[in-house]
């Protein structure tokens, strides 16, 4: 425990990206003697997370997309906060909490300042547009005195990209930000029966089918336009197996489907689409799907390809920055290329039952060994001490 109280401030755009992301790490930093700020946008369930968390909490609603007036605001109100409450430790979340967190820390005086670095935008971008976001992530890289990346590929990607110095960049264990509660939410032993069943039921699953899941975002960037083109390359191809895809999200108007994909997905017999799932009983789809599929052309770790390994899932997954960190290939999951055709390559080699059970017992033994939450938060607790302590 510190003698001198050190605060630290952790900024994120989204509220349920702080609880998701964040989760009760601030509480464990609060009693190993650190003050803990938070500033993010408000929206459901924030004022309970930081009352529950112990932690001051500043409401700023922070736009997903450039607005120099607003940003220009924000930047100022967090530089008056940071100077306010006399802040030792900025982290700043994603694009937005980067950009202010490095600019109003730095400005602000406080003394470290560190990029959380969920995700490589410039991976789906090329041309000049990549050339402008990687040289705008450069210098926020400069701004800050460390960069803590959530996976080893996108430490290796942001130093191609010439974004950081590799001096700079950590990482907490083999990944992540906050690991997955592998023990308590996504274990299949806590999930009753009857839950699973009532589930099967509702969505009208026969015993015999075999369930291919994918849950997140629907956007063109998780590659859910090549994972319905391989749907309805499978049925074509392999008859004899009654394959339903099981989607779990919403689509979103930010790098949208076309209008074709999404009518498939609501309208096909052959997906099952659940729309948005609240996250305190998404534990409980994973247990009727048979294999787990995130095609994604970039993420930063994909918590969701956790938390179905630790639901013992077999994963195919893309070889993309992030999702290639997720996997044991050939021991947890296979990869594929982001094209219908191999989707389904990959996807057949699970409706094995003996290699699919085996890559997910495998799968669920990683992710207890590497990436359960509670090792995780501890890993973050050490890296606040071990940057508070330096001179």
């Amino acid at each position: 425990m510190h003698k001198v109280m050190t605060r630290v401030l952790e900024i994120m755009p989204l509220a349920n990206s702080a609880i998701a992301f964040i989760g009760d790490q601030l509480s464990l930093f609060k009693n190993n003697g650190y003050e803990t700020h938070l500033i993010c946008t408000p929206g459901n369930g924030i004022n309970e997370f930081v009352e529950q968390e112990g932690t001051r909490y500043f409401p700023l609603v922070i736009p997903r997309a450039i607005k120099p007036l607003r940003d220009i605001t924000n930047i100022w109100k967090i530089y008056c906060y940071v100077r306010k409450h006399k802040i030792d430790i900025v982290i700043g979340h994603q694009s937005k909490g980067v950009l202010y967190g490095m600019i109003a820390g730095r400005l602000g005086g406080a003394k470290y300042r560190v990029v959380l670095a969920h995700g490589v935008l410039e991976d789906t971008m090329s041309g000049l547009k990549q050339k402008i976001f990687a040289t705008e992530n450069k210098i926020m890289s400069s701004f800050a005195t460390h960069v803590l990346c959530v996976s080893p590929s996108v430490m290796r990607r942001r130093v191609e990209l010439g974004i950081d110095k590799p001096d700079k960049q950590c990482i907490l264990g083999k990944g992540t930000c906050n690991g997955v509660d592998a023990l308590n939410k996504f274990n299949p032993a806590k999930v009753p029966a009857e839950i699973t069943e009532s589930i099967r039921n509702k969505y009208h699953l026969h015993k015999d089918d075999y369930v291919v899941g994918f849950c997140g975002r629907l956007v063109r960037d998780k590659g859910v336009t090549e994972l319905a083109g391989a749907i309805k390359l499978f049925k074509e191809e392999h008859p004899e197996v009654p394959v339903k895809l099981f989607v779990v999200g919403d689509p979103e108007k930010r790098d949208a489907l076309s209008d074709e994909t999404i009518n498939f997905l609501k309208e096909s017999n052959d997906v099952i689409f659940t729309g948005r799932v609240d996250y305190s009983e998404i534990q409980n789809y994973y247990t009727v799907m048979d294999v787990f599929v995130l095609p994604s052309y970039r993420e930063g770790f994909p918590t969701v390809a956790l938390e179905a390994s630790a639901m013992t899932l077999p994963l195919v997954v893309s070889r993309s920055t992030g999702c290639i960190d997720s996997i044991i290939d050939n021991e947890t999951g296979v990869y594929c290329n982001i094209e219908p055709e191999s989707i389904v390559n990959a996807i057949m080699v699970f409706t094995d039952e003996e290699k699919a059970r085996s890559y997910g017992n495998a799968g669920r033994q990683f992710v207890l060994q590497h990436f359960e939450h509670t090792k995780i938060k501890n890993l973050m607790l050490d890296f606040l001490n071990k940057i508070s302590s330096m001179n």
